[in-house]
């Protein structure tokens, strides 16, 4: 039926199925992890397009639309606490909540309806719509990633994180890698139902997962704790953001520090209270020369925060605001990103609150003398919602990349202990105030990740698209 009169009620179906898969992926990540949904709203996606290829001749704009409602469905349901910092902040701004609630989601689902665009080129061919179908998804993931300062958040791959086994080969190809394979799979999946007699598809998305499940179970098994000699301190504090810098409250928090053990406070603990002490990793906001900056200081080292968050921590346009009368919205002006190359203990690895979600930030920031990956962050701008898993999930991932132990400092969030294959081994929830004192696991041997970062993936990818390009052409020739 290739009419352009089309049906109603299918066109309900265009608006509806897309709104209900993005509804469904959001579910598919923390805290909810219901096991291999993913996969199959991916495939019920891949079967979504070749309907619409096969009953509609105005498919490019069908596609866009219906990538645009998916994209927008999930994300507005899956990052829907960004909101809530707006009222954290001021709650005179609350009627400033819809801009990141609906803006946000809406700027975000442009990468999944372009996606479409470029998918609906090449649906042409049955076989080959798998190599640019997984393609497409896995570039513009990386897109977002980068574009515009990047948000990474709700990859793909993190839809495992209910499974130790299976993440693990992000340690060889990284989240993006896994990302890859998780569409590639459900592809296959959905060209085996269109091509019935074409079950090898679906024989070899079961290959594919038996082995990343395999290779994930070996390298658990052969892990084996040993542990470092030094004894470190996590420091959890559950204050709201309006009285997280209240004088008594700063004190109480210090009141669990230790001078004998290394001892690791939340992001911005101390306010602009610049406390020393040798064996204290402590948040705090630094000022210099009027310029402000957020920091964590240890012994006589400081590391500046270089990825700093939109709206956040920084005002885009911050002159421009302040014109409009809405200088309301920025809080003691934007705050400068530290300097690529700081001098810090070259043994740990600092992360201030959103750098942990940054796979490939985090890989050039490593030096091979890093022993421990410590992350401290202040995640009560989020209130009590999905966003404080999730972030703590993206930092857990950065564990298994490089087989480094990562320690966890937050205020509300989760506190914990990572060891080098990904196992949380202790944990403070965030509705606790306390501490734990800990030995940190040594790291494991270079991982392949560490090493080659996304090679694997941009390899993938060149080889399929080269692969169906030059299959379209000697088709075309023919």
């Amino acid at each position: 039926m290739n009419s352009v009169n089309v049906p109603f009620k299918n066109i309900t179906l265009l608006f509806i199925i897309p709104c209900i898969l993005g509804l469904l992926l959001a579910l598919s990540f923390d805290p909810y992890n219901i096991p291999f949904l993913p996969i199959l709203i991916i495939t019920f996606f891949f079967l979504k397009n070749d309907y619409i290829y096969k009953n509609y001749k105005k498919s490019l704009k069908f596609f866009f639309i219906t990538g645009f409602i998916f994209g927008f469905s999930f994300f507005l349901t899956s990052i829907y606490w960004i909101s809530n910092s707006i009222s954290e902040f001021n709650e005179e701004l609350v009627f400033l909540t819809p801009i990141p609630l609906i803006l946000l989601p809406a700027v975000l689902a442009l990468f999944y309806g372009v996606m479409q665009m470029y998918n609906s080129l090449h649906w042409n061919n049955s076989k080959l719509r798998v190599l640019f179908f997984t393609s497409s998804w896995i570039i513009f993931e990386l897109l977002r990633s980068f574009l515009f300062t990047g948000f990474p958040w709700g990859l793909i791959a993190y839809t495992w994180s209910w499974s130790i086994q299976f993440v693990q080969i992000v340690s060889v190809i990284g989240v993006y890698g896994l990302s890859f394979l998780t569409i590639l799979c459900s592809a296959l999946i959905g060209l085996s139902f269109i091509k019935k007699e074409n079950f090898i598809f679906l024989i070899i998305s079961t290959l594919i997962l038996i082995l990343l499940f395999s290779y994930g179970h070996i390298r658990i098994k052969n892990y084996s704790n040993s542990y470092h000699d030094n004894q470190y301190r996590i420091v959890h504090t559950n204050f709201d953001q309006k009285e997280k810098w209240k004088k008594e409250n700063i004190e109480k928090m210090a009141s669990n520090g230790s001078s004998d053990l290394i001892t690791i406070f939340p992001e911005t603990a101390f306010g602009m209270y610049n406390v020393r002490n040798s064996n204290w990793f402590v948040g705090h906001i630094r000022e210099e020369n009027g310029d402000y900056f957020n920091s964590i200081g240890f012994s006589n080292k400081i590391y500046d925060k270089k990825k700093l968050v939109p709206f956040g921590e920084y005002i885009p346009y911050e002159r421009q605001l302040e014109i409009l009368g809405l200088k309301n919205l920025i809080f003691m002006g934007s705050m400068r990103s530290g300097k690529e190359q700081q001098d810090f203990v070259d043994n740990f690895l600092p992360l201030i609150c959103y750098e942990s979600v940054f796979p490939n930030f985090v890989r050039k920031s490593l030096k091979k003398e890093t022993e421990l990956i410590i992350n401290i962050s202040n995640d009560a701008w989020f209130g009590e919602g999905t966003g404080p898993q999730q972030h703590f999930t993206h930092t857990r991932f950065r564990s298994i990349e490089h087989g480094i132990s990562l320690i966890r400092s937050a205020n509300k969030g989760i506190s914990a202990l990572v060891n080098p294959i990904g196992k949380v081994d202790h944990v403070i929830e965030s509705d606790h105030i306390a501490y734990l004192d800990v030995k940190v696991p040594k790291k494991l041997s270079q991982t392949a990740y560490t090493k080659y970062g996304e090679s694997f993936v941009y390899f993938l990818i060149v080889i399929f698209l080269v692969i169906g390009y030059a299959n379209s052409i000697i088709n075309r020739n023919n």
